[in-house]
């Protein structure tokens, strides 16, 4: 369709109904008006909105606590650690490496600084 025609269309159109044609532009431009002071009501009442007093929390019953994971028992989640080992804390805990994991360790760490560096010189 042509759009030289359909104004042609729209213009016969508007000259035959000249009555009904100016009702709905009225009606147009009263909608317009209302519709632009709606929105000019609306954003000035989100402004009055906007202001809101900090609510205080009144505890009136006790928190409760979200189900999750038991401890098990004789299970220590905190404990005072002393400065130094006791011998028996030492006899029980701390193994003196061979020297084979000695070696095994040095060399692991060289690895790691190789990737570190690269060909850095």
């Amino acid at each position: 369709m042509d759009f030289q025609e359909l104004l042609d269309n729209l213009r016969d159109f508007l000259e035959e109904n000249r009555k009904m044609a100016v009702i709905v532009c009225s009606g147009l431009c009263l909608l317009m008006m209302l519709m632009l002071i709606a929105v000019c009501i609306q954003n000035s009442s989100k402004k009055k909105l906007s202001v809101h007093e900090e609510k205080k929390l009144v505890l009136d019953q006790p928190l409760l606590i979200p189900d999750g994971p038991t401890v098990p028992k004789g299970y220590i989640t905190s404990r005072k650690t002393e400065k130094n080992w006791s011998d028996n804390q030492i006899e029980e805990w701390f193994t003196l490496p061979d020297a084979g994991e000695v070696e095994k360790l040095g060399q692991a760490n060289d690895r790691i600084i190789n990737e570190i560096i690269g060909a850095a010189p």
